[in-house]
């Protein structure tokens, strides 16, 4: 590796680098001459394919955008587009109106709780052929075809190989003019590939959410690097961290974070880089660690005192319940077995999927808000449970056809050859991943507020049917007016100990019921891309999302924060962690393929010192031995959170886990504060 100064040095450079660019004038052409460029060819070919007027405009970008100078950065390739790609992206959505009749390409629902859209943020490229073919064997592969598509893909890796030549020239890195020439050889050659298709890629409209599987892809450079002379443990760790510092630098910690991938087979660059992580403190990158039962026991204590110590950008996967419930919904075993996270916990087999596992959400607590307003008389608690289920099945009918349509649109709003020419499948069928290039073609569906959703049933059955303290009219009544006027009713309801999270038979009854009733509907519904929906079970943008949604039965006040992922809502936990995973562990995660997550919030004390680290480990090991699919922890004391709202310079580097990602909690803004401290208050 060139001679660099000190990763610390030069980290709050580093950290900075986007926002505080320079951008070189050697070998570019301005804004101007760009534009001129541009509309010189849309006026000259009126009637391109889609693909091929965007794969010009990327190459337009990337042979004579204007670069970055940054010798000092071992990971350079910032390139200006001057809003090109945005605007037309924004063309891309008026083409896509105006071919498939109907579409609204970003919608929701809120009156009857579903959203949809074109899904441009759950997507990666295969990793492995990037690395194992590089530019040289991608170009060559792309030559052979005679396609619009496979034309689309040699001009976009032809610019992109010439991007990385201007890159070496301008920052005198010898490495960016190896990986135009051929396939890497050495781990810096391979960090730099990566980071460079990546980039490439997010600008020109996808957000590419995982890195791929980090251990496993790069051991084999690691190993020769070493065995060459080329790195020792420690340089490799240095640059380790230039490499992920590029990828904070792009948000500074305030989007859903960079997935880097660990196991299931744990090798010696999975400790370096769990240690690098470690020493980093950053809130992103942030890690999936695959579990299995013959994890080592040093890893994982390795990774659970990285938890303990406040690095919580760590979420632990089930990795034979993921492989199980992949199987079960059509991937073959050797595909499963090959999976990545795609986003926060969701799956998809690695360069052949395409999952969009964010497209759509069903709210589940509004269904039931809809039975309550429909004005329907229900003679007893199980017809009702029955029409808040085929309220559920109405909108999911009506989730899929817009999310269909979308489907259908996404190949006109924003075609990815710089993405599809890394997919097997892809150069087959000569087709892009926009257009079901994808071996599978997947649509994500999250249920989320699970909790919500339960405890409300749950209340209305307190309520109405079993107490008798209202009738559904009054209920109705109640819930317009928020509970103002009828507060000894609502604290009948927050009091009563029927809550999801606490092992409970009657109520986790239901959760199992709600749970598996909208798998069976999601699990083989088709999409618009010759797949199916993907369902998922978890509650994010609680606080977002929760000011849009009106009171509940549950007590809930109009505009509160919803619960999170598989977790109870807050406070209702009252039996600890035990009773909350138990509540959880009953239903079945297979049926949840596109992924779930619990949430466990931990005071400090209960974690101090070696013991706490065992503690951790064995959470997560019981967790995972008894079904769990995904866990994630907070350690906080709410004494320290009030704290860091009234003096945040003191507390800079607090991270929190807000769902599948983290951020600094003096980032966050106050409603969102609260829920933590409430959280950290109710274990107190």
């Amino acid at each position: 590796m060139k001679n660099y100064a000190k990763f610390d040095e030069l980290r709050p450079k580093l950290e900075k680098q986007y926002e505080n660019a320079v951008y070189s004038t050697e070998d570019c052409r301005t804004e101007d001459q760009l534009r001129q460029a541009w509309e010189t060819h849309k006026k000259e070919n009126p009637d391109e394919e889609r693909i091929l007027s965007r794969a010009f405009l990327i190459a337009l970008i990337l042979r004579h955008a204007p670069v970055v100078a940054e010798p000092f950065n071992p990971f350079p390739g910032k390139f200006q587009t001057f809003g090109l790609l945005q605007e037309d992206l924004k063309a891309g959505y008026k083409l896509a109106a105006e071919k498939v009749p109907g579409v609204i390409c970003n919608g929701i629902d809120m009156d009857l709780g579903f959203n949809w859209m074109v899904d441009r943020s759950h997507v990666a490229p295969d990793w492995k052929n990037l690395l194992t073919l590089g530019l040289p064997g991608l170009i060559k592969r792309a030559a052979k075809g005679t396609s619009p598509f496979h034309k689309a893909v040699l001009v976009v890796y032809e610019a992109l190989a010439e991007f990385c030549r201007r890159i070496a020239v301008i920052n005198h890195n010898p490495v960016y003019e190896e990986i135009a020439a051929h396939a890497p050889k050495t781990l810096h050659e391979a960090f730099a590939l990566a980071y460079i298709l990546h980039d490439a890629i997010e600008f020109s409209g996808e957000e590419v959410r995982t890195m791929g599987r980090f251990d496993s892809l790069y051991i084999d450079f690691y190993r020769a690097d070493l065995a060459a002379g080329r790195l020792t443990r420690e340089s490799a760790k240095e640059l380790l961290k230039f490499f992920w510092t590029a990828f904070y630098a792009r948000y500074q910690g305030k989007r859903f974070g960079k997935n880097f991938c660990f196991g299931p087979d744990i090798n010696e660059l999975s400790y370096l880089g769990m240690e690098t992580y470690y020493e980093m403190n950053t809130v992103d990158p942030k890690l999936s660690v695959l579990v299995r039962e013959d994890m080592p026991q040093d890893f994982a204590e390795l990774y659970a005192r990285c938890i303990r110590d406040d690095r919580t950008a760590i979420v632990s996967l089930n990795y034979d319940v993921v492989v199980a419930g992949l199987i079960r919904h059509g991937r073959t075993p050797e595909d499963a077995a090959t999976f990545v996270p795609i986003g926060c916990y969701e799956p998809a087999v690695a360069g052949k999927e395409i999952s969009c596992s964010g497209s759509t959400h069903i709210y589940l607590p509004i269904p039931l808000l809809s039975v309550i307003n429909s004005g329907k008389d229900y003679a007893t608690f199980e017809d009702f449970k029955t029409g808040y289920l085929e309220q559920i099945r109405k909108i999911s009918t009506l989730m899929q056809e817009k999310q269909t349509l979308c489907d259908l649109a996404w190949k006109y709003v924003n075609p990815v050859p710089l993405l599809s020419g890394t997919f097997d499948s892809c150069m087959e069928k000569a087709r892009d991943i926009s257009d079901a290039g994808a071996l599978y073609n997947t649509t994500g569906c999250v249920c989320s507020y699970l909790a919500d959703a339960v405890d409300s049933l749950e209340a209305v059955r307190f309520l109405v049917y079993e107490q008798k303290l209202c009738t559904l009219p009054e209920l109705r009544q109640i819930l317009k007016d928020n509970w103002e006027g009828h507060e000894k009713l609502r604290t009948a309801v927050l009091r009563n100990h029927a809550k999801w999270g606490n092992n409970d038979t009657q109520v986790d009854a239901l959760a199992v019921e709600i749970a598996s009733f909208v798998s069976q509907l999601l699990f083989n519904l088709p999409n618009g891309r010759g797949g199916s929906f993907f369902p998922s079970l978890y509650g994010q943008l609680v606080v977002e999302r929760g000011k849009m949604i009106g009171a509940l039965p549950s007590g809930r006040l109009a505009g509160e924060p919803m619960s999170k992922n598989m977790d109870a809502v807050i406070g209702m936990d009252r039996n600890g962690i035990t009773g909350l995973m138990n509540s959880v562990l009953k239903v079945d995660m297979r049926q949840f393929p596109c992924g779930t997550c619990l949430d466990i919030m931990l005071h400090p004390s209960a974690v101090r010192g070696d013991d706490g680290v065992q503690i951790l480990v064995s959470l997560i090991r019981t967790f995972i031995a008894h079904g769990g699919s995904g866990i994630q922890f907070n350690i906080f004391d709410a004494a320290v959170l009030r704290d860091a709202q009234i003096h945040p310079e003191k507390y800079e580097n607090l991270q929190v886990r807000v769902c599948g990602w983290n951020v600094r909690f003096t980032d966050l803004d106050s409603a969102a504060q609260e829920t933590f401290i409430r959280q950290a208050e109710a274990i107190a």
